[in-house]
């Protein structure tokens, strides 16, 4: 069992600890958080000790690994801070502001021989994982081209303020566009090698709220992303995969979607997904069975001593194609990677 630490009590705080205590792998060891209110709160909801440096929660033996959920301008500092105190890291995406940023990542995790994942939780949604393996056995051919589409609301008033600030990582860019990349490099299992993007705050004129990106795999496959933040507008999350011998559509309100559709004599034909099959503590729900199975994967990693899923390195390739596609808006011109 994995005595681990949670920094950051915010909306994402609650679906870490529940997963963590539903774990047999794991236990909820402390929770760092700099706002006395939240951290009171969350201190007394999931009955573990309470830190209002996370400074002072490294310096705790049975902390043995860490769960980052901070604004994203924070995500460096913090992570390598983790890392030179011993702690293995699980990281929510974007893994960094920066490449840079994530090479000094990379860095502190080789030189402190520890784990560090980043938490793209898309591989983990049930209904994703069965459609690459569709797409694995050929169940549409030789993938030709891809599409990723979410339209959603942005400026509700729930933002936190740094969310409106693209100097901090702020913006649905950074947000889901890095969900959306990741996808796509998920389902065609490749990596993005080129792109030509348009990325921007026309609607609210803050932090950004659109982007429409063009990216060329190392596999020959050509994607589209269409993301906008609305005023007003409707919900839409779909993707879909055109191949030689057939088509491919996730589609769903919510992240991860919720339905898979397959093509079938000119129709779409529902594709059955098993929910996720977790080992869980005796009695406990978990509010989120992909947090947990997220989670799970991570306290695995550390004790059977191997890379995790979603390495550290596989980051830090999803901002690089991020921040390609900002480049590529600011310069009008295709951008590619090495």
């Amino acid at each position: 069992m994995i005595g681990i630490g949670i920094i950051g009590a915010g909306r994402i705080c609650g679906a870490h600890a529940t997963a963590v205590l539903a774990l047999p792998e794991t236990r909820l060891a402390a929770i760092a958080e700099v706002d006395e209110g939240r951290l009171g709160q969350a201190v007394q909801t999931y009955g573990c000790k309470g830190c209002a440096d996370y400074r002072e929660m490294l310096q705790d033996p049975g902390v043995e690994a860490v769960i980052i959920g901070l604004p994203h301008w924070l995500h460096r500092e913090v992570t390598v801070d983790c890392l030179n105190a011993g702690k293995h890291v699980l990281l929510e995406k974007p893994m960094a502001m920066t490449v840079a940023e994530c090479d000094e990542m990379l860095a502190a995790a080789k030189t402190a021989g520890k784990k560090l994942m980043v938490a793209h939780s898309q591989h983990f949604f049930p209904v994703n994982i069965a459609a690459r393996e569709f797409i694995r056995q050929g169940g549409i051919g030789h993938v030709v081209i891809a599409t990723d589409t979410w339209y959603k609301p942005f400026h509700d008033g729930a933002r936190p303020a740094w969310f409106l600030e693209d100097a901090k990582g702020g913006g649905m860019w950074s947000m889901n566009g890095s969900h959306m990349i990741d996808r796509l490099c998920f389902f065609l299992d490749s990596h993005v090698v080129a792109v030509k993007a348009r990325v921007g705050n026309p609607i609210f004129g803050l932090s950004t709220d659109m982007g429409v990106a063009l990216l060329e795999f190392a596999n020959g496959v050509h994607a589209t992303i269409m993301h906008a933040g609305y005023r007003d507008g409707v919900n839409r999350f779909e993707a879909e995969f055109t191949g030689t011998e057939g088509q491919l559509r996730l589609s769903g309100d919510r992240g991860g979607g919720s339905g898979f559709l397959r093509s079938r004599d000119g129709k779409w034909e529902e594709v059955p997904v098993p929910p996720a099959d977790l080992p869980l503590r005796p009695g406990v729900e978990v509010r989120n069975p992909v947090f947990a199975a997220e989670v799970r994967e991570f306290a695995l990693s550390v004790l059977e001593d191997r890379e995790p899923a979603v390495t550290g390195e596989y980051g830090r390739e999803i901002v690089a194609a991020l921040t390609a596609c900002e480049d590529s808006s600011r310069t009008g011109r295709e951008v590619r990677l090495d």
